[in-house]
């Protein structure tokens, strides 16, 4: 080797110390080692980051020394990427560090360079990766002809020497026996009495776990990293060489790529040759896939492939080698090794026709099985008219989207999908239905002061059936706000409440048919007005007088209190006969400014008399505590109505307290009970009642009532309980010999078995097996498990009332026993297939198992008849939270009040937390249980007395600690968390994410997750790192929770029992952690109802 100052050998090592993060950066250092001129040399640092932190290049004078300082330039040409170049002479020789300040303390890099022409020593590998507890030998190979003894350092001190008898074939080497933490570091080799300039060094990188285990207790296993992957000893990431990606390393980037998502890109043609590439600890340094040697200029020879060329392809059935990617399998073979085979894939459940609507964007599913499974680029959707599709997810099923479907695509299309196994293709009929929009007006058929009623449409063009129709309407005025109601009839009228008197209103209608986009345009616009208002203040009689048998009647306002007439148009004066018939007898109107009348021959000797007064005041006033924040009001109606009732007001305020008298209406004139509810707890509270007819009545005498707490029960409760139990202890006394007497009768037939069976998934036979007093499920050939005991019910016990929904398997009921307590009874669909009907044995089983809790809905018992299941369970008397949550926007249903009282909800701030504080008690004691709840939103929460919160719908719970489904069916997607959207993992953990999303929805009052999204978005946009928004109510505390519950690895979020005691002291804090009082601006969140059945 020559030995002139021209020619010189160029040795590149890149160092990575770890930084405090569990994460690995996404940050690669890049040399070029092949460049021998020190002009032409550059040290690149990358960060693939999506938000990078400032990065810079420095150099360690510490282990190499120089007399002068580090001399070179440091370019950033990007915010993820900065250059080291124009070294002067020797300074390019060393320890440079790379520093990402994304963290503190900032993740540093070291490169090491010998460029001495006349070197003496090469090392084999610049890094060498142990497992703690390994034996590890350490190699330089020496280049000189001199036979001297040999020198190791270790971080620039004396460490070891290696006598010249030692060295074997010209190679020096230095055995690290037991290898830990603390013997990680720089080690260098040279001739004894050398400058350090001849020598050669590389680098030791001990992973703080025995191998293949990670943690901090390394108690975990590593996934298999293939490809010369490294397992990380923090968190468990496999760090995957330059040249390939993926969770496991699997997947090859195209030649001359690299990077954590193969997104960077050697800026040669000659891919990645020459360049010396270094990745975060515990990986090191290496030449990119498909190169070796000390200038990583040679090409892998002898089957060999991927990084230094250290790894052999050892391919199977006709695969040939590929020095950068390895095994390159032929047609119908895949794997490693190609070592697995292929099988033709085959296009699954495609219907043969479908329906959409005109202008809408469908989403058609398209799945396919296959061996290998097809990728989301194997499949696509092409019209016969060559119009194609690509697929927007992939997940087993590939989801195509049209956008804005217009009458030209309808027809005939076709699913196709190709892999190594061959191919498919289905057809399907696609049609066009266009939305339904009204042809005439609307029409007023009759108006109030604050109410319109309207017929909304006589006909309309488009397709139908109508499923809904929504009445748009607004004042004249103005110009922007559309309000709006839905019904789901176009047949029957429409009342439009809450409106202003003696105002024009602009309304339309805008119907709706089956589907996504099946709302139509709105119809032509009709222009309505309201009635004026009633008058707001009340005659006085001044005087009357009799001249012979006419009566002259004089009356007056009362005195200006700030209150004035409105828009009324005159008085109305009434003459009544003497009781106790009081008869009406004559009336008459004046204007305004008329404040007396006559009533002309009049017959003597009557009684006559004369009333301009509203109702008397109601009687009898009770008022009983609900809850700690409702109290129910009872009044019978006044005895001297004056006139039809409109309705009654109740008027109350803490007692001792100076605040304003809030006031709620009935709804009708018939009502004589109403809920006051969003009180404070413990506290005393009055009321007082007055009905209303044409005019204010009487106010009736002020009651008192305390709202319950934590101390002892009101005394009108104590009362009541004793009488009802005395009362029933009476019934019973007289029943009980009865009873007696049908209990030897009834006994026989309780003890006869009765048997309901269905088909489990895994083809064994599953038979639910009902005892008297117990259930028993046992699986057979599998032994007998224990048995599931609680009551059965009987069927001619149960009286069955009202429908009041749809559940996952059938119809839900409100029922009732002998007893008269109330229950929700679920009742299997006729339709129900074999599927549902074990899917719905299988709830009965986890609400058997799961025992009773104040947070969940409790299990009373169950019913067989006639081959049919029922599930009895305790009945929740305000329905579930999201339609209790939605009903509470108050300034949508009575925007009078909201606007009057401040709030924008019926509900008050300790309310929306104390059901975040059910939830979350309920979900510790469904994980303390093992359980996986797997659909936590609040569609599936009940709210039952008292506004306790119960989780409810267990149709998709599964009692282990991880699950993995493996069937298709509908998901819901906008609660589900990272894994489980991509990897179908479900646990204790995937419940916690779901559960900072129904955290969201109870502060937005019952709004839809990630409104405006699609589902395909949100598979591309979670794995990023979108989150949605917090919430303009929300108190940052709340939000910083749902964020921990939204955080991409599961075990950094926190379980349920921790968010249990966190949302528990909030509670105890009495803050306002949602602010429910109204702000400029207020607007509540969106809800697209049709986004939340996706």
């Amino acid at each position: 080797m020559s030995s002139t100052n021209t020619m010189r050998i160029l040795w590149v090592l890149v160092l990575f110390f770890p930084a405090s993060s569990d994460a690995v950066i996404d940050l690669t250092m890049i040399s070029t080692a092949e460049v021998t001129s020190v002009n032409r040399f550059t040290i690149s640092c990358i960060n693939g980051e999506r938000n990078p932190g400032p990065l810079d290049i420095k150099k360690d004078n510490k282990i190499f020394v120089l007399s002068k300082a580090p001399n070179f330039k440091v370019y950033k040409p990007s915010n993820k990427k900065s250059v080291a170049r124009n070294f002067s002479d020797l300074h390019h020789v060393g320890i440079f560090y790379c520093e990402s300040k994304q963290e503190v303390p900032p993740l540093e890099t070291a490169t090491m360079i010998n460029n001495y022409g006349t070197g003496n020593f090469i090392p084999n590998y610049l890094t060498l990766t142990a497992n703690k507890g390994e034996t590890v030998h350490l190699s330089m190979q020496i280049l000189s002809s001199q036979e001297r003894d040999v020198t190791w350092k270790y971080n620039g001190n004396y460490y070891y020497m290696t006598h010249w008898n030692d060295v074997i074939n010209r190679t020096a080497v230095l055995t690290v026996e037991n290898a830990a933490l603390a013997n990680q570091g720089i080690y260098s080799a040279s001739f004894v009495g050398d400058s350090p300039l001849h020598g050669a060094w590389m680098r030791l990188i001990v992973r703080d776990c025995p191998s293949k285990k990670w943690g901090p207790s390394c108690d975990k296993d590593c996934p298999e990293c293939l490809n010369g992957g490294v397992c990380h000893d923090v968190d468990g990431d496999c760090i995957c060489p330059p040249g390939f990606m993926g969770t496991r390393c699997e997947t090859a980037c195209r030649e001359g790529m690299f990077g954590r998502n193969c997104q960077g890109s050697c800026d040669s043609k000659l891919n990645c040759k020459g360049l010396r590439f270094c990745l975060p600890d515990p990986y090191g340094c290496s030449c990119a896939s498909g190169w070796f040697g000390s200038r990583c200029e040679k090409d892998c020879q002898n089957d060999m492939y991927g990084p230094d060329c250290r790894l052999s392809c050892k391919c199977q059935n006709g695969g040939a080698c590929n020095r950068f990617s390895g095994c390159q399998c032929p047609t119908g073979w895949r794997g490693q090794n190609c070592e697995k085979s292929d099988r033709a894939p085959q296009i699954l459940d495609l219907v043969s026709n479908v329906q959409w609507n005109l202008n809408s964007s469908p989403k058609i599913l398209c799945s396919a099985t296959g061996n290998p499974l097809p990728s989301h680029n194997s499949i696509e959707l092409r019209k016969l008219d060559s119009t194609v599709l690509k697929a927007l997810v992939f997940k087993f099923t590939a989801s195509f989207e049209i956008p804005r479907l217009t009458a030209q695509q309808g027809g005939l299309w076709e699913c196709r999908v190709s892999t190594n196994g061959g191919q498919d293709s289905r057809k399907f009929n696609l049609t066009i239905k266009e939305p339904p929009v009204p042809t005439t007006a609307p029409k007023l058929l009759e108006k109030r002061s604050k109410q319109l009623l309207v017929m909304p449409v006589d006909s309309h063009r488009g397709d139908g059936p109508i499923v809904s129709t929504r009445l748009l309407y607004k004042p004249v005025e103005n110009v922007h706000s559309w309000s709006s109601i839905i019904v789901y009839s176009d047949k029957e009228p429409i009342t439009l409440m809450n409106l202003e008197p003696s105002t024009r209103y602009s309304v339309r209608v805008q119907l709706s048919r089956p589907g996504e986009g099946g709302e139509g345009a709105p119809g032509p616009e009709a222009i309505m007005e309201t009635d004026c208002p009633e008058p707001t203040l009340q005659p006085e009689i001044d005087i009357s007088s009799v001249e012979g048998r006419n009566v002259t009647v004089r009356w007056r306002l009362p005195a200006n209190n700030g209150i004035n007439a409105g828009t009324a148009s005159g008085f109305l004066v009434q003459l009544f006969g003497p009781p106790p018939f009081s008869e009406k007898l004559l009336e008459e109107t004046t204007l305004l400014t008329v404040l007396s009348t006559k009533f002309h021959n009049m017959k003597y000797l009557n009684y006559e008399n004369l009333c301009v007064s509203g109702p008397s005041s109601p009687r009898n006033i009770q008022a009983l505590p609900l809850s700690i924040s409702a109290i129910q009001v009872r009044w019978q109606p006044p005895e001297d109505p004056n006139g039809g009732i409109i309705k009654y007001i109740i008027e109350y305020q803490a007692v001792g307290q100076g605040t304003p008298h809030p006031w709620v209406d009935t709804d009708d004139g018939n009502k004589t009970t109403k809920a006051v509810t969003a009180l404070n707890g413990s506290t005393l509270y009055q009321f007082r009642v007055r009905a209303f007819s044409k005019v204010p009545g009487e106010w009736s005498k002020i009651v008192q009532a305390m709202t319950q707490g934590d101390g002892e029960p009101a005394v009108e409760s104590y009362q009541l309980l004793v009488a009802v139990v005395g009362s029933v202890t009476v019934t019973c006394v007289t029943i009980l010999l009865a009873l007696l007497a049908l209990f030897f009768i009834r006994k026989t037939l309780l003890n006869r078995r009765r048997t309901f069976t269905y088909q489990s998934g895994s083809g064994e036979e599953t038979i639910l097996q009902f005892n008297s007093g117990t259930l028993t499920l046992t699986r057979r050939p599998k032994p007998t498990p224990e048995a599931l005991t609680y009551p059965i019910l009987e069927w001619e016990d149960i009286k069955f009332e009202d429908v009041i929904g749809e559940g996952n398997f059938g119809q839900v009921c409100v029922a009732r026993t002998l007893s008269e307590d109330a229950l929700h009874a679920d009742l299997p669909a006729e339709y129900a297939s074999e599927n549902d009907h074990r899917d719905f044995a299988g709830e009965l089983e986890v609400l058997c198992k799961l025992g009773q809790h104040p947070n969940i809905i409790n299990l009373i018992g169950a019913c067989e008849n006639r081959g049919y299941l029922y599930i009895a369970i305790e009945y929740a008397p305000y329905g579930n939270l999201l339609d209790f949550l939605r009903k509470s926007r108050v300034l949508e249903t009575d925007p009078a009040f909201a606007k009057e009282h401040g709030t924008a909800s019926t509900l008050t701030s300790q309310q929306l937390l104390q059901f975040a504080v059910d939830v979350a008690t309920g979900m510790h004691y469904l994980s303390d249980k093992q359980f996986i709840h797997r659909d936590l939103a609040a569609r599936n929460v009940l709210v039952g007395d008292s506004l306790v919160a119960k989780i409810a719908d267990f149709g998709l719970s599964r009692g282990e600690e991880v699950y993995v489904k493996k069937t298709m069916g509908r998901l819901p997607v906008r609660w589900m968390a990272i894994e489980s959207l991509n990897y179908s993992v479900y646990t204790t953990k995937s419940d916690v994410w779901s559960f900072g999303v129904l955290l969201w929805e109870i502060v937005s009052l019952g709004g839809t997750p990630y409104c405006g999204m699609t589902c395909a978005e949100l598979y591309e946009k979670l794995p990023q790192g979108f989150r949605m928004e917090k919430p303009k109510n929300c108190d940052d505390e709340v939000y910083e929770l749902m964020k921990q519950c939204w955080r991409d690895r599961p075990y950094e979020r926190p379980p349920f029992s921790q968010i249990s005691v966190q949302l528990n002291r909030m509670q105890e804090a009495r803050k306002a952690y949602v602010n429910m009082a109204l702000f400029e601006n207020f607007t509540y969140a969106g809800i697209d109802a049709t986004a939340e059945e996706a």
